[in-house]
């Protein structure tokens, strides 16, 4: 599995490394009880992997019960009736308010407390009885005599029986007090204190509870619940009811204070106040359609807006990059954002459009890359679109979302940015921003072409560049010659030619001259590319033609073929969605690659057969169906022939 704590940014990642780090760091968090990077990363690692892969199953098996999969628990079992499941997320205003519009009424707001959840059940006496962790919820652990030992836990209460549901945490000033240096983070030394053999041992980690659901009493609302859970003597986590014009209001404040809180807390939980729509909305298989966690993105503060600085990206986008008052965010201190594009600048600005001096909402999200969140409150001068490239004068245009220009071949600023992307993917060492830009104004680099006619005497003319170090770049340099064929192609920073369409270039055609040549329209027709990226990639083509024949003439470039495998599947595509009994559909998947079958991320409409588990067939029979089922359906009545079956079916397929 590739590290992630040291391939940031994530994007770069290809999807089968995306897919193994999210598993990894899911089950770690939610099996292991021991996260490995934070909330913040792991929800950006998420986002990465669903902008490339929207249909990859491992995103329907992020949270316990995906955690848990083929995870034998060491105790005693606890089923859980309803299950204990994971919240679904959102991450801007937009969803939320998409969300909203689901129901009617009001919402409860709270903190989202980063903890361990935990199941209590008090009998017809009001005696604490059992206790246990979530596991992959719907089934947890048995931990009795744990939970007896956290802190405002009530051992008896007045009104039994029922089961209390919440989240055990660490106060944040128990830890830095007794722990901080010892122990990782708050909420893995919660799951490891409520793990251990001896209980009492339990007790001297100080663990506390904040209670959020009870089951086995009728409620007309959450508050109504809330203030029952508090009678009976357990900690409620602080709440505020609100409409639709305080849902942003509420995520702000909570977000300002979050350093000042007791608790880590990675979001806030939005969950809709009358119970009667509660079960009026449902659940999913996952989640609760009646409540969302609008997560933090890193962490937040205030800052003022000073400037805007303009940047040249490798496809030529003239992109915006904000300057701002120091501010620390994640221990380091930041005086430059990112905004994006137009339609972000234009989001934030509102009617008046982006100001000057405004006062601003700073995010360091994943704890890397600079945000600017939000506008708190606006400035008194107006952002103007630059009418010319800051780095050659070519006289720019809005094109949809992106400001362009027709940049002219000497473009300081595009340039710098197509040698980066170059030496990166061709995996050039040494050549990074400082040295290609010093390389550049001394005209010894300025086409990626130019790196292979360096010599150690050109770098020696450089300052700080001694023989070793020259001979050593030189020679990483030769090292690149043969590149294959779609590392050569993605090299180039062509839009729209990335991992999918160079790999498919790569295997259809023998020669750079033969993907030159392309027409637009036998691109588009080949499956998952399409008019758009055909017309992107053959116009990037037909503008670097020079250059790329350049290249190809001093490289010997690597077609590499990949022969089909044989096997009793050849040819054919399997999707697997749901659970199932016999193995993990990551262990179906490989199977059926063995057989020489493919088992692309999604629904498409020449899948062969779409797996689900036995019981979710019959569900199916009865009209039961998801996203998934939904589009294959789509696809059949289209012309498509995509075989819906079960996992018994599955299993006779591959003889089994």
């Amino acid at each position: 599995m590739v590290d992630i704590t040291r391939s940031q940014p994530w994007m770069q990642l290809e999807v089968e490394d995306l897919e193994s780090a999210v598993q990894f760091h899911n089950k770690a968090y939610w099996v292991d009880n021991n996260a490995v990077i934070s909330d913040e990363d792991f929800d950006r690692l998420v986002e990465a992997l669903r902008t490339k892969a929207p249909q990859s199953p491992v995103l329907d098996a992020i949270g316990p019960e995906g955690a848990a999969e083929g995870f034998e628990f060491e105790g005693e079992k606890v089923a859980h009736d309803p299950p204990m499941l994971s919240l679904d997320k959102c991450y801007d205003e937009a969803t939320l308010l998409k969300w909203f519009g689901k129901f009617d009424g009001e919402v409860v707001v709270s903190p989202k407390v980063d903890g361990v959840a935990v199941c209590i059940r008090y009998d017809q006496n009001g005696e604490l009885v059992i206790g246990s962790t979530r596991g992959n919820g719907t089934v947890g652990e048995l931990i009795t005599e744990n939970v007896k030992r956290i802190v405002d836990v009530p051992l008896k209460i007045s009104d039994g029986p029922l089961e209390v549901r919440g989240e055990a945490y660490l106060p944040l000033d128990v830890f830095r007090a007794k722990f901080e240096g010892e122990y990782s983070s708050p909420r893995n030394l919660t799951a490891g204190a409520l793990k251990q053999k001896d209980p009492e041992k339990t007790r001297r980690f100080e663990v506390h509870f904040f209670a959020y659901d009870a089951i086995g009493r009728e409620f007309q609302s959450e508050n109504e619940k809330m203030l029952f859970l508090a009678k009976l003597g357990f900690s409620e986590v602080e709440s505020t009811v609100v409409h639709v014009d305080g849902l942003q209001a509420a995520y702000d404040d909570i977000s300002a204070r979050r350093a000042s809180l007791n608790y880590e807390t990675d979001g806030l939980v939005y969950k809709v106040n009358s119970i009667e729509e509660q079960e009026r909305m449902g659940f999913t298989a996952h989640h609760p359609r009646y409540a969302i966690a609008y997560k933090f993105q890193g962490d937040a503060g205030q800052s003022v807006l000073r400037e805007i600085h303009w940047s040249v990206s490798r496809t030529g986008a003239i992109n915006p990059v904000g300057v701002v008052d120091p501010v620390d965010l994640s221990g380091a201190t930041v005086t430059r954002c990112s905004l994006h594009n137009l339609s972000i600048m234009d989001k934030l600005g509102g009617d008046k459009g982006l100001t000057l001096n405004s006062k601003v909402l700073m995010v360091r999200r994943g704890g890397v890359i600079p945000h600017l969140e939000r506008v708190l409150e606006a400035g008194d001068i107006p952002v103007e679109l630059p009418s010319e490239c800051p780095f050659c004068g070519a006289p720019t245009r809005r094109d949809g979302d992106i400001l362009v220009a027709d940049h002219q071949p000497n473009c300081r600023g595009s340039r710098l940015k197509e040698l980066e992307h170059f030496a990166t993917v061709m995996e050039i060492k040494g050549f990074g921003p400082k040295i290609l830009e010093t390389l550049y104004e001394a005209e010894l680099v300025t086409a990626p072409v130019d790196f292979f006619a360096i010599t150690p005497e050109d770098l020696m003319s450089l300052e700080r560049v001694g023989r070793k170090l020259a001979e050593k770049l030189v020679e990483k340099i030769r090292e690149r010659r043969k590149p294959r064929a779609e590392v050569f192609l993605r090299a180039l920073g062509i839009d729209e030619l990335g991992n999918h369409v160079s790999k498919i270039l790569a295997q259809r055609y023998d020669s750079i001259e033969a993907i030159l040549d392309i027409k637009e329209e036998e691109l588009a027709s080949i499956h998952t590319i399409g008019d758009i990226i055909a017309q992107k990639v053959c116009s990037g083509l037909e503008h670097r033609r020079e250059d790329i024949l350049e290249l190809a003439d001093i490289l010997e470039i690597q077609f590499v073929k990949e022969e089909p495998k044989e096997g009793a599947l050849r040819g054919k595509k399997f999707l697997f969605t749901g659970a199932m009994e016999s193995m993990s559909r990551k262990d179906a998947q490989k199977k059926v690659q063995a057989l020489g079958g493919e088992t692309p991320s999604g629904v498409i409409k020449d899948l062969d057969y779409l797996v689900i588990g036995d019981a979710d067939l019959e569900k199916f029979k009865g009209g039961w169906r998801t996203n998934k089922l939904e589009k294959a359906e789509a696809y059949n009545r289209e012309g498509g022939d995509i075989k819906i079956i079960g996992e018994t079916d599955f299993l006779g397929l591959i003889d089994l």
